[in-house]
């Protein structure tokens, strides 16, 4: 192999770690400034939580998962038109470690991130060990058209517990 081949491949592997070591620093810049880890005891969380559903609207929640782990989409939750939407919160609570996670999403964000194969639908199927219904879609236009309001709201077995919603 020629000293000029052995440079190319230098120089690719050069800027494909230079492209991977940057996207690992905004990451991790990104959400150090959205998300927030507490301790809590449970009665915070439950307050906390009590405080992000009375922020949400109090509805029914667009996606459920029922305690034999099928996921349901409240479709009927949708409008014909989509509203604009800021944010996607979450909270998370864990009482084995007595954790309160925070994360506020800006939505520019939810819809770089939301694609046809990562989507809100597959997070909460797989989160509920629902395989049979994996490939269930929620898009970002769908959260869209449910407009402002709680997306899931979901206790486990051992007390964790997970919110969704948007404004």
């Amino acid at each position: 192999m020629a000293a000029r081949d052995r440079r190319w491949i230098g120089y690719t592997l050069l800027v494909l770690a230079t492209v991977a070591i940057a996207g690992i620093g905004i990451s991790t810049f990104l959400l150090s400034r959205w998300s927030r880890l507490d301790l809590a005891t449970a009665q915070e969380a439950e307050r906390a939580f009590a405080s992000a559903r009375a922020q949400a609207g109090e509805g029914s929640a667009y996606v459920e998962i029922a305690p034999d782990g099928e996921v349901v989409v409240h479709r009927e939750l949708e409008h014909a038109d989509a509203a604009k939407l800021s944010t996607l919160y979450m909270l998370a609570w864990d009482p084995t470690h007595t954790r309160l996670l925070r994360v506020t999403f800006p939505f520019w964000f939810v819809r770089l991130k939301m694609s046809d194969t990562l989507n809100l639908g597959t997070l909460t199927t797989a989160l509920a060990g629902d395989w049979a219904h994996l490939d269930l879609r929620v898009s970002e236009q769908d959260l869209a058209r449910r407009g402002p309001g709680i997306v899931l709201d979901h206790r486990l077995d051992d007390g964790k517990r997970i919110l969704l919603w948007t404004q």
